[in-house]
């Protein structure tokens, strides 16, 4: 028997403790990789003639998905699927990069769009191993350690992650918003936190808090305004939740900073297919 069928005889709400997504979300993901490989299979029927994976295909995404929501180490990752912790990481990156295609994620160009009423803009940041090389390009002064920084676009209405945009611990969060030059329509409302001080010189119908400061403290009506706007953005902070489910986005990060983005938009696609309207 394999793993996966042993894991699905377990309550809905296990099952989803377990692998980070229900039971139906995950035989829609399956339904997805298969057609996505028979298509590729299709169009390229010589490649990849040799001998078949000793583990089927269930078990390769249950293996991906343990992964990315409890984040062991390959050799304990390996020891639970009766294979060896090379293969188990061989397995992972495979099922990765299908899940990178197979997966529907919001793009930019979604932003673009006036139907649009609100965005959210946030950066959360996750402690990683002290680099070996420019340590200081990753020293965050706020966290006190070394970092890297999350930018998120969501939807205010339906919730939904539309970009996602890694970089490293010590650049501000308003300069990773510059730098990514996104195209945002100008009818679109666009909300930040005191990070982003600036924004309506950078885009039109932009809102960001009222800073305080020695010589101007903050009236009643900046006070109620900043009140306002907190309601509205705590919705962000929500969806920072959601995806920190995933232990891989909140643990001390310990793999190549070059896959960082990619894991990333993968766990925002899982986000927005189990919290879909």
């Amino acid at each position: 028997m394999s793993r996966f069928e042993k894991v699905r005889r377990q309550k809905p709400e296990d099952f989803l403790r377990e692998v980070g997504i229900r039971l139906e979300t995950f035989m829609l993901l399956l339904k997805k990789i298969r057609e996505y490989l028979h298509e590729e299979q299709e169009k390229q029927p010589v490649k990849k003639r040799g001998r078949k994976s000793a583990v089927c295909l269930e078990d390769r995404l249950l293996l991906t998905l343990y992964y990315l929501r409890h984040y062991e180490t390959f050799s304990r990752l390996g020891g639970q699927f009766g294979i060896h912790e090379s293969y188990a990481c061989k397995i992972y990156h495979q099922m990765l990069n299908i899940l990178l295609k197979v997966l529907d994620m919001k793009g930019r160009k979604e932003l673009l769009n006036s139907d649009l009423d609100t965005i959210l803009i946030d950066v959360t940041e996750q402690p990683i191993e002290r680099p070996k090389r420019r340590q200081r390009a990753y020293y965050s002064g706020k966290k006190k350690c070394h970092t890297i920084k999350v930018q998120v676009v969501v939807c205010l209405m339906t919730l939904q992650i539309y970009s996602v945009i890694c970089n490293k611990g010590r650049v501000h969060d308003f300069r990773i918003l510059k730098e990514s030059k996104l195209k945002i329509s100008s009818e679109i409302k666009k909300l930040g936190d005191l990070g982003y001080q600036g924004l309506e010189k950078l885009y039109e119908n932009s809102y960001t808090p009222v800073k305080k400061s020695k010589n101007r403290p903050l009236t009643e009506e900046d006070k109620k305004y900043n009140r306002e706007l907190s309601r509205i953005r705590i919705h962000i902070e929500h969806i920072n939740r959601r995806c920190k489910i995933f232990r891989i986005t909140k643990e001390v990060y310990r793999g190549k900073h070059k896959n960082y983005g990619k894991y990333w938009n993968v766990i925002a696609a899982l986000v927005n297919l189990r919290y879909a309207a």
